[in-house]
């Protein structure tokens, strides 16, 4: 019956397109190929075009983002061909509304799609039929891909090795299912974890590290490693996002199972500490870009008489013939409209670093600890609040819900508008907005957890605390911006500016600051 049709549609002469696709790097397409071609030359016909998604899989990527399936599409449109050869009905496609939108343009040209491994017709002419196939192609790359993650997890569960390329710095002995460290390598791990934990991103740490050890490592390579607890002896699953390579899902999403087959370079506790940074920066609380600034005071800075903050304003320029830089930079009050020049406002940075050693670290430390246990209470108390009233807004939804339901079995018919039609009606937008409302409190919610984390974690953290004070102890002014920026946003709470005197161009000429550090108050003039 097929072979009938296929000779009444595929005559000797006429120009065939081969497409192909596989789904992994590890395929090739020859053999889709040559099935292809032989079909060709058993019913007389010539292949002019070949149409290809190597490493492309149909499931992740959309029908119009496959370069060749489009081009094949658009050039069937163009008729550069008279029919298509395709290997199997899921070469094509896995979605079902993909492949009926292949059929509606391809039939609209009149081309023919033919499977060649079957020699049977893509386009059966019953609907119901391919919809059946379509249906099935879809639930055959579902049901593969839940089995192979329920695989891979009974095996994590084991301690075992899922398969796959070892983690940077390891190397994986498939004959004896073991791991072995790459010293240098591992170096570099250790180099970016120390980066990292000293607030340096991703790309900044890809060129340091191509600096330091002429190795390079793009950002994509800094974060996967920033963000994998094997570097602490476990294996993970379920790490990455399924819908996209680059993604990492919610750790608490996460299989984490400690393997006997890894020789960790830190503990757990440590690799956890790295990973509330990165769940800081993540929620834009912790933005590495913060500390890459000459503002040393950006944010911190009050204007004494409007309380507003005073900005920063970049105004120099370099003259590259004369190697020179023109013009300053300014902190300047947006409402008030003056300015006054960063270097001068910058010399308080001697007044804090010569305030600090003049005190006991060891009472500095204690003091900033306590500051930022009343910082993590206030957190604390505001998820606290958050959770009652979230319990409160769930408690209202489901009350909403039953009152809506009882009241839609009294209602006659839809078209019937009475006391009850109303009640309904008004029960749903409120529901509607409770669901909101929840949604937003559970973000709130996950986000002070996190913060909360953090703080325990790192900035909370005794010896933490202790190790950046006697670091920033032995600064000076001319240390790289970034540690200075780094030590201001540390010690200092808030800095409030007062002009005294003020010239014609509104540049001030004399005032006074005064800096509310986590252990002091420090106060000088600026002239």
């Amino acid at each position: 019956m097929y072979m009938l049709a296929l000779a009444d549609l595929i005559k000797p002469g006429m120009r065939g397109a081969f497409y192909g696709r596989h789904s992994t790097d590890k395929q090739t397409m020859e053999t889709q190929r040559s099935m292809a071609y032989e079909f060709a030359k058993k019913y007389g016909c010539m292949i002019t075009c070949e149409y290809e998604d190597a490493g492309v899989s149909a499931r992740k990527k959309k029908l119009d983002d496959r370069d060749g399936i489009s081009l094949l599409l658009k050039e069937a449109i163009d008729g550069k061909f008279d029919f298509v050869l395709i290997n199997h009905h899921d070469r094509i496609a896995r979605n079902p509304t993909e492949h009926q939108k292949i059929r509606m343009i391809l039939a609209g040209c009149n081309i023919p799609v033919v499977i060649s491994s079957s020699e049977s017709l893509y386009d059966s002419g019953d609907f119901i039929v391919d919809l059946i196939k379509d249906g099935t192609s879809k639930m055959e790359v579902d049901n593969t891909r839940i089995r192979t993650r329920d695989t891979a997890k009974s095996i994590l569960i084991k301690g075992k090795w899922t398969g796959g390329k070892a983690p940077f710095g390891y190397r994986y002995d498939k004959v004896n299912k073991s791991f072995s460290q790459c010293g240098e390598e591992l170096t570099i791990v250790r180099r970016v974890y120390e980066l990292y934990r000293n607030r340096e991103g991703f790309q900044s740490i890809s060129r340091l590290i191509s600096h330091e050890f002429g190795k390079t490592i793009n950002k994509a390579t800094v974060r996967w490693i920033i963000t994998n607890p094997f570097y602490a002896g476990y294996m993970s699953h379920h790490r990455k996002s399924e819908h996209s390579r680059n993604s990492i899902t919610p750790i608490e999403n996460w299989l984490m199972i400690k393997s006997d087959l890894i020789e960790p370079i830190m503990s757990l506790d440590e690799w956890k500490e790295t990973w509330a940074i990165f769940e800081q920066r993540k929620t834009g609380n912790l933005n590495p870009k913060m500390y890459k600034t000459s503002f040393f005071l950006s944010n911190l800075l009050y204007c004494s008489v409007c309380k507003g903050i005073l900005t920063g304003k970049d105004q120099t320029t370099f003259d590259k013939k004369r190697s020179k830089l023109y013009g300053k930079k300014w902190y300047s009050c947006p409402t008030c409209k003056y300015k006054i020049e960063l270097d001068r406002i910058h010399t308080v940075i001697d007044v804090v670093l010569k305030d600090l050693k003049s005190q006991n670290l060891e009472t500095v430390s204690l003091d900033v600890y306590n500051e930022l246990l009343k910082e993590r209470q206030l957190v604390t108390d505001r998820l606290s609040r958050t959770t009652v009233e979230l319990n409160g807004a769930e408690h209202q939804l489901q009350m909403a819900e039953d009152q809506s339901k009882r009241l839609a079995s009294l209602v006659k018919d839809l078209e019937t508008i009475d006391d009850n039609t109303k009640m309904v009606q008004i029960l749903t937008l409120q529901k509607e907005h409770l669901s909101n409302r929840i949604k937003k409190l559970k973000t709130e919610i996950n986000q002070l957890e996190k913060s909360a984390q953090y703080l325990e974690l790192i900035e909370g953290n005794e010896d933490e605390i202790t190790r950046n004070i006697k670091s920033m102890s032995i600064m000076t002014n001319h240390d790289n911006d970034n540690d200075i920026r780094k030590m201001i946003t540390y010690l200092v709470v808030q800095a409030t500016f007062t002009p005294k005197t003020i010239d014609s161009k509104k540049i001030v000429t004399h005032g006074e600051i005064a800096i509310q550090t986590r252990s002091s108050l420090v106060r000088t003039t600026i002239s």
